[in-house]
């Protein structure tokens, strides 16, 4: 540890432990919720650790966060009751994990800042003092990651959030004169992580390779070392990548950038595309009396799910597809045939919705306008703002992955999840090109400005972790057991009644997960099949019994009924089930 680092021990030591304290009230506040993607990688954890090869190889869900889940389960074998408290708690490790990475970052990121602050000064300049770096750098970290991220959402982005952090690390390392074999093994260590993480970081691992290759003595020089990083980068990816290709007949390093491509930049409703050869159109309105709009699409699925009632429309999901909730347990398998195609309308809207989010992202006051405002302030205050946008160019090597990023996402779809690490390094590379004229004045303008973003970026992390929704009940667990003490066993199979036609069904695949069921039909409205005639009910009933389902579940109150299917309550939730005849 450096003299500087050992002079800001204290302040860094107390920034641990709030956004430890925070990190720890967002998790236990949410310790039993649960998200549709986090059911897949569940199922996927246990499919990897009981070695079912075929199960766990998913083209739509990345590897490495469900080892991680799989594991966690399987040495601690949770009851019901504490599995998904047990999951939350594997987040917020996670997040410490990711503290960790951010720490060996800001630490290398601060040292260089310091060492051009010492020319600085000498020139009569005003650069972000060191506190301001290491306080700033933590607000930040805190606020992006329980504020875009979340300890509440069960998927692998914290993973790749402390990946970042230490490719990032490892590349102001590289920059720094440290360009030894190990450091570069690491590197690549890390990029393949990173891509098991998660699909994009591999097409930003060339980028981040790409960029050590040129940050210390020229690409000639560089290029020896850079070459172990991407050999080791390889190796790691390889084992994946093989299995998946030969999974779906294929070259591929994963499937989801291709569904969401199809999804939102060629608008094909991914979420029920099957029945007659019908497919609803994303954006479409809604036609009456009619589920689905014809979509020629929908011809080319050689999976598709399978429709067993038109109205309400009822599906039914019969293929090689395991887990709680086969739909969403692999959507690239329902989705296979359907090929991405350009479209210059569509991708259009991408990039407009993409730049409204960022620009919301930049300019909102409950978001990140105190960042902006800070910044726009201290770079007018310049004799020439254009000096301060030549000074942060000068951390080229974390702007160019950070918008790299930000730019592939914009390219298909964006959520703020995904923005968290690349948000972080953007603006600590943007504050990097401070620079006023030295003066008491500027130096105490610096930090009033400094501490106003710190203060209410720290104020805003807070209040978004207090404001969040809570379930302090275990729901689930109480609608699982009691669907469990109406004899449902583990390893049934059972019906969802949906509110619309999501991928979480209504939050009841969380049920049936803690009850070990398998839902495998769907009613995708339940106001249309409750507002049908008892007669119609009665057949769509008779369709979802036929599939092997011993109960129908759902939590739209069953009014209108037919006559002879007995609604009841499971426990004291607001969860509604019936038994059907082969559950008897």
């Amino acid at each position: 540890m450096t003299e500087r680092g050992t002079e800001y021990q204290g302040l860094r030591i107390s920034f641990w432990c709030a956004a430890i304290a925070l990190g720890a009230a967002d998790a236990w506040a949410t310790r039993f919720t649960m998200n549709p993607d986090g059911i897949s990688y569940l199922d996927m954890g246990d499919a990897y650790w009981r070695a079912n090869w075929h199960m766990a190889i998913n083209a739509c869900w990345s590897p490495f966060y469900s080892w991680i889940l799989g594991l966690s389960l399987k040495v601690l074998k949770p009851s019901p009751y504490w599995e998904y408290p047990l999951v939350h708690l594997v987040n917020f490790l996670i997040y410490v994990g990711a503290l960790a990475c951010f720490e060996f970052f800001l630490g290398r990121f601060i040292r260089n800042c310091c060492a051009s602050g010492k020319e600085a000064n000498k020139a009569g300049e005003a650069l972000l003092p060191e506190w301001a770096w290491w306080a700033l750098g933590y607000s930040l970290f805190i606020w992006t990651s329980l504020v875009l991220i979340s300890l509440a959402t069960v998927t692998p982005d914290m993973c790749v959030a402390g990946f970042v952090y230490l490719i990032a690390g490892l590349i102001i390392r590289i920059r720094a004169g440290d360009a030894t074999r190990p450091t570069f093994v690491l590197l690549g260590v890390a990029l393949g992580f990173a891509y098991l993480a998660k699909t994009v970081m591999f097409p930003l691992a060339f980028v981040f390779l790409a960029v050590a290759m040129f940050s210390r003595g020229g690409p000639r020089k560089a290029a020896p070392r850079v070459l172990i990083s991407a050999l080791v980068f390889l190796v790691l990816a390889a084992p994946f990548i093989a299995g998946l290709s030969l999974a779906k007949g294929r070259l591929t390093v994963g499937d989801s950038a291709r569904l969401n491509y199809v999804a939102f930049i060629n608008g094909v409703d991914f979420l029920f595309p099957g029945g007659s050869g019908r497919m609803r159109s994303v954006g479409e309105g809604s036609v009456e009396g009619v589920d689905e709009i014809e979509f020629p699409a929908a011809r080319l699925l050689r999976h598709p799910v399978k429709r067993i009632f038109d109205a309400p429309a009822t599906y039914q999901f019969d293929g090689a597809i395991g887990g709680t909730y086969p739909f969403w347990y692999d959507p690239s398998y329902w989705q296979d045939g359907i090929k991405p195609h350009f479209d210059l309308g569509g991708q259009a809207r991408a990039l407009m919705r993409a730049l409204g989010i960022y620009c919301l992202l930049c300019l909102n006051p409950l978001l990140q306008l105190n960042a902006t405002a800070g910044l726009c302030i201290l770079y007018l205050l310049a004799p020439k703002p254009s000096l301060c946008v030549k000074r942060a160019m000068a951390n080229w090597a974390l702007l160019v992955p950070g918008l790299a990023a930000l730019g592939l996402y914009a390219l298909v779809w964006v959520q703020h999840r995904y923005l968290a690490p690349f948000v972080l390094i953007v603006w600590l590379a943007a504050f990097s090109g401070v620079c006023i004229p030295s003066s008491k004045w500027s130096k105490r303008l610096i930090a009033a400005i400094s501490i106003s973003i710190i203060a209410t970026t720290f104020v805003s992390a807070a209040w978004y972790v207090a404001k969040n929704p809570r379930r302090t009940e275990p729901v689930y667990w109480q609608a699982a057991m009691a669907l469990e003490g109406s004899g449902i066993r583990a390893g049934d199979r059972v019906a969802v009644v949906a509110m619309e036609a999501e991928p979480g069904g209504d939050k009841l695949p969380f049920v049936a997960r803690l009850a070990r069921v398998q839902v495998v039909a769907q009613v995708n409205r339940a106001d249309r099949f409750f507002g049908a005639p008892p007669s119609t009910q009665l057949q769509v009933i008779q369709a979802i019994a036929r599939s092997g389902a011993k109960a129908i579940l759902t939590t739209a109150e069953p009014h209108r009924a037919a006559s002879g299917i007995n609604w009841a309550t499971l426990g004291p939730t607001k969860y509604y089930f019936c038994l059907l005849n082969n559950g008897k």
